[in-house]
């Protein structure tokens, strides 16, 4: 048995798991880094903010805008 930083009594199970854990959760929060830094989800995150008044004055729907981002200039 361990203790944890908050003085509670930790089994070894646990304590393995938690330490077997960790490199997924760095994994997990690297890949959610790239996304967040990834312009098409930034442009999604701009459009998430923009009210269905605003895109419904410019005539667009939300799908509209989503599908615009997502198109392919080839």
């Amino acid at each position: 048995m361990a203790i944890r930083p908050d003085n509670t009594l930790i089994t070894n199970r646990e304590m393995f798991l938690e330490l077997a854990s960790v490199p997924f959760r760095s994994i997990a929060a690297l890949l959610h880094k790239l996304a967040e830094n990834n312009s098409r989800m930034q442009a999604l995150e701009a459009i998430a903010a923009v009210s269905d008044k605003e895109l419904q004055a410019r005539g667009l729907t939300r799908a509209d805008a989503v599908s615009l981002t997502f198109r392919h200039d080839a």
